[in-house]
């Protein structure tokens, strides 16, 4: 079958803050460094992490993830004591000035459409969202990573490649939703944790044997995937 189109960033920013707060935890415990301490002057990197990787990946839209490294760049000199006050006290006025910024910028609304995919999909969001529509003949596959946020992949109009399609989807505190066409196998699997994923689908009766397959690879951080075939 078809692997994703590309890597999935996204997905690997999820694991490597896995390693690195469980490394944090693991030296903590070994009375090496002070898992507290680290985590309270260093936490807004990644904020930062976030929105400098949305805007890698979504360099059209870079708005919405400037001012969210902008954020995440007061918060830090607040939390490293540049500042004379605690990310505390200035995080709700940031949230707020970074929801009116966005709004002015944007022309309003944080909610942005990416268009037509190709034959691969490929979107990363975080504290916002995305929907991607594809009309494509032979769709391959994609990564799909949504963290405070969402997005939807719209493959009703596509037909799927002849060896199937493999998408992955992460949703970390977010949701990601796949709309497909009735007469589809479904493959879904991977891996839930304090979230879930879920097949939605359904058939008149069962699917022939060669009946194009879409695979998804699934992590649930908080979150949920969905395959379903309406909104």
């Amino acid at each position: 079958m078809q692997a994703a189109a590309r890597v999935n960033l996204g997905r690997t920013l999820v694991g490597l803050a896995l390693v690195v707060v469980g490394g944090l935890f693991l030296l903590d415990q070994l009375n090496v460094a002070d898992f507290g301490q680290v985590f309270s002057h260093w936490w807004p990197v990644a904020i930062i992490a976030l929105g400098l990787l949305e805007l890698a990946m979504n360099p059209r839209a870079p708005i919405g993830p400037l001012i969210v490294v902008g954020v995440g760049a007061v918060l830090l000199l607040a939390t490293v004591g540049v500042l004379n006050t605690t990310a505390g006290q200035i995080f709700w006025p940031l949230v707020i000035i970074a929801i009116g910024a966005f709004v002015i910028l944007s022309r309003g609304a944080w909610f942005q459409r990416a268009g037509a995919a190709e034959d691969s999909a490929r979107s990363f969001v975080a504290f916002g969202g995305n929907e991607l529509v594809s009309h494509s003949p032979a769709f391959v596959g994609g990564s799909l990573t949504a963290m405070f946020g969402g997005i939807t992949l719209d493959l009703r109009q596509a037909q799927l490649a002849a060896a199937g399609a493999a998408v992955d989807a992460t949703a970390a505190f977010g949701a990601v939703k796949i709309l497909v066409p009735s007469g589809w196998q479904i493959a879904i699997s991977g891996l839930p944790i304090f979230g879930g994923y879920d097949d939605k689908t359904k058939s008149d009766g069962p699917l022939p044997a060669d009946a194009p397959v879409l695979t998804v690879n699934a992590i649930a951080l908080f979150g949920g995937v969905e395959v379903t075939h309406e909104k």
